[in-house]
């Protein structure tokens, strides 16, 4: 059997040696306890990562197509030559926009620069097509990526 040193306060130590236990044997209960629920939060944690990864690839695959066109649609369809500069900008800056609320506000202002003039509401469901659902960084960048999409072919043409 192994042996293993533990430092103790002192008042902790006095305290025990006034006592008839045998520490060893309650070390290795309390040692095997801990031992087992850090394993078993450790598997369940596992279990918990899987599923949340599958959970966002299968969004991923769901909603990028879909959000992607969005951004396409916009830009081939409504944006002015100002705004599609202005956000295909912003999509090469992506790194400073670390949160989907700076995002989203940064995304604003570069397609209406004057964000007063048009509802969140409204740039919401322009983005997500839900007006009541506020877009997620992934949603901004996959509508976003549409947008670059269109900037890409049409920028050296006009």
């Amino acid at each position: 059997m192994a042996t293993l040193n533990i430092s103790l306060p002192d008042e902790l130590k006095t305290r025990m040696d006034a006592t008839h236990e045998n520490w060893s044997a309650i070390a290795r209960r309390a040692f095997e306890l801990q031992l087992n629920s850090t394993m078993k939060v450790g598997a369940e944690m596992d279990a918990v990562i899987e599923r949340l990864r599958a959970s966002k690839q299968k969004i991923e695959e769901e909603q990028r197509p879909v959000l992607t066109e969005y951004g396409r649609e916009w830009a081939m369809e409504v944006a002015e030559y100002d705004q599609l500069t202005r956000v295909a900008e912003l999509e090469a800056e992506l790194e400073n926009y670390p949160d989907a609320d700076a995002l989203f506000e940064a995304l604003c202002q570069a397609m209406y620069e004057d964000t007063d003039k048009v509802s969140l509401q409204e740039l919401t469901g322009l983005v997500t097509g839900h007006a009541g659902r506020r877009p997620s960084r992934d949603q901004l960048c996959w509508y976003l990526e549409g947008i670059q999409q269109v900037w890409n072919e049409v920028s050296d043409k006009i």
